[in-house]
């Protein structure tokens, strides 16, 4: 790729702007600040926003029409989706996927030279790498056919890269660029509450999440003789098994479901509590941890996926196996027990994920795999 060139970026997504990942927004934002790219974003549902370069798609009907009235007067755009025709007629030097499941709108330029067609990027979340293919054999296809057609797929950690590598895609194909928390913290260190333990959660309410190791723990808490509080915020398939849960443990003074919440919100709401609990079954990364360490809040979490990359064990948080709920019962004892240490580890918290994770380190790797693929 030629330096000083500006590179013309396409960004797809399936909605946009995006409520369960609030994330991505500020990246865009400063991505579009760059003078060496220009950057476009198309969705195909959300909200027109001409300052902001965003684009919502054509209905369906109007697509299919276009298409092929437009492979009638130029051949090269025949066998192309409308995002696939866009990209060409409007000389994309990069096309980058952020809704992986949108794969199937890219087959037509896939199918082209590569000289002829724009640079593709998918950016991959943990259900496109950790479940998906397992249970959907166009996922596993995809990844067969056409994952080494595909110039980059992003991942979210060292853990995702090295599990996407059994879906057939090589290792040189997958960079690893974590999601950020925002811009760099300025939040002061904190201590613990001294009443009673102040615990949160949030994540879409599913298997992966494993929301009965999370109230196990509350209810080991309890029979220890810990004064406890957790709030569960999310939605998702299995709201459910958390009424049903909170009822079988005996937990509905302990336990708050609070449903899905604004992200501002949230983050305001963080700086109350004590701890983020996370005992994922499976997880690419850990966007809510690195939030919450972000306000000074230690992470319990499992080890499973990406999520030991998120924290620093035994400096900014701690670590255990899926379901060693006891060992996580101590750890949050101890830590709560002992301000000094909980004072260390909020403090340590902060200072490390502004040195991984802000908006300007996810932006300056985005914009080196831009300028390498």
């Amino acid at each position: 790729m030629m330096k000083n060139k500006t590179l013309k970026i396409l960004q797809v997504f399936e909605s946009y702007p995006l409520f369960y990942q609030p994330y991505i927004p500020p990246v865009i934002e400063a991505l579009q600040k760059q003078t060496t790219l220009t950057i476009q974003i198309c969705a195909y549902s959300g909200t027109k926003n001409i300052d902001a370069n965003v684009t919502i798609l054509p209905s369906y009907n109007y697509r299919r029409i276009f298409l092929r009235l437009a492979g009638l007067f130029n051949p090269i755009y025949k066998g192309l989706s409308y995002i696939g025709y866009k990209a060409i007629h409007d000389k994309v030097t990069i096309i980058h996927i952020q809704h992986s499941f949108l794969f199937s709108k890219i087959l037509g330029l896939l199918k082209m030279s590569k000289s002829e067609r724009p640079k593709i990027i998918i950016t991959l979340r943990g259900g496109d790498t950790y479940v998906k293919p397992w249970i959907d054999e166009r996922w596993r296809d995809f990844y067969k056919n056409y994952g080494d057609k595909v110039d980059a797929f992003i991942a979210m950690s060292k853990h995702q890269k090295k599990y996407l590598q059994k879906w057939g895609i090589s290792e040189n194909k997958i960079h690893i660029i974590p999601i950020s928390f925002g811009l760099k913290s300025l939040a002061e260190p904190k201590y613990p509450n001294k009443e009673f333990v102040k615990i949160i959660s949030a994540y879409r309410m599913c298997w992966e999440k494993n929301i009965e190791g999370n109230l196990r723990t509350i209810k080991v808490l309890k029979e220890r003789g810990i004064n406890v509080q957790y709030d569960i915020y999310g939605d998702g398939p299995d709201i459910g098994q958390v009424y049903y849960l909170i009822d079988k443990y005996g937990l509905k003074k302990e336990v708050n479901y609070f449903g899905k919440i604004e992200n501002i919100i949230f983050k305001k709401k963080l700086k109350l509590y004590d701890f983020y609990l996370q005992l994922s079954h499976s997880e690419s990364f850990g966007g809510v941890v690195v939030e919450a360490q972000s306000i000074g809040v230690p992470c319990i979490v499992s080890n499973s996926g990406g999520l030991p990359e998120a924290i620093i064990h035994g400096e900014t948080g701690y670590c255990v196996n899926t379901n060693d709920i006891e060992l996580a019962v101590d750890y949050i004892i101890k830590l709560w027990s002992d301000t000094k240490l909980y004072h260390s580890f909020s403090t340590e918290a902060i200072k490390y994920v502004n040195n991984n994770f802000t908006v300007k380190h996810e932006v300056n790797k985005i914009i080196k795999l831009y300028s390498e693929v």
